[in-house]
């Protein structure tokens, strides 16, 4: 039975429901899990669902979120929390394997920023400010009164709409600023990547010490 929860992919959540008289057995059928799986976040999975039981109340076997035995009166609630409790562990194992992916990342870019301008110019993390926020900016490098800004951004969508929201904030800023998103493969980034190129400039991370110096230097 799918129900009107959204997993990260965009897929709905959905249980499984057995009667047995008038207890019912619901499940999500270990498909937190499978999402999980599917986004590399596989590793942390354990970890978010078990928090995800204890804030909605419901069971887990290493596999599946479930409710053991509710009443057909009390069937909607089981249903809703544990198709919210198998988003929620998903989602967050998901973003945890994303912030772990970018931190790495993020350090090779670091270095790669570091030798192009050198490290005295640049700055692991540095507080910008937009129009109408002030954002966690990463390897950012200060030539005079211009930042430029070498964000790593992933191919998951939370990573892009994340990038692409800072961006676009920064770009409306009074302040001068070089905006960059840096990815391991723009040919796989589709269509919500390509909304990237919008807001900033977009290079791969295999580009050369040279072509991150001139990137810098032309904007």
């Amino acid at each position: 039975m799918a129900v009107p929860a959204l997993f990260p992919s965009g897929s709905s959540a959905a249980v499984e429901i057995v009667l047995n008289g008038n207890d019912c057995f619901v499940s999500d059928m270990g498909l937190g899990q499978a999402e999980a799986e599917m986004q590399g976040a596989s590793t942390f999975y354990d970890f978010a669902a078990r928090k995800a039981i204890e804030r909605f109340g419901v069971g887990y076997d290493g596999l599946s979120i479930f409710v053991v035995r509710t009443s057909l009166d009390q069937i909607e609630t089981a249903i809703s929390v544990v198709a919210n409790a198998s988003v929620n562990a998903a989602s967050t194992a998901i973003y945890r394997a994303l912030e772990e992916r970018e931190k790495t990342k993020s350090e090779e870019l670091f270095r790669k920023v570091s030798r192009a301008f050198g490290q005295s110019s640049v700055a692991r993390e540095e507080e910008v400010i937009g129009r109408e926020a002030a954002w966690p900016a990463h390897n950012v490098v200060t030539i005079e009164d211009r930042k430029i800004i070498f964000e790593y951004v992933t191919e998951n969508q939370i990573s892009i709409a994340s990038k692409f929201m800072m961006f676009s904030d920064l770009s409306k800023s009074s302040r001068s600023y070089s905006l960059n998103s840096v990815v391991s493969n723009i040919d796989k980034l589709g269509a919500k990547g390509a909304m990237l190129a919008d807001v900033s400039y977009v290079m791969q991370i295999a580009a050369n010490d040279d072509d991150f110096r001139r990137r810098g230097l032309a904007a």
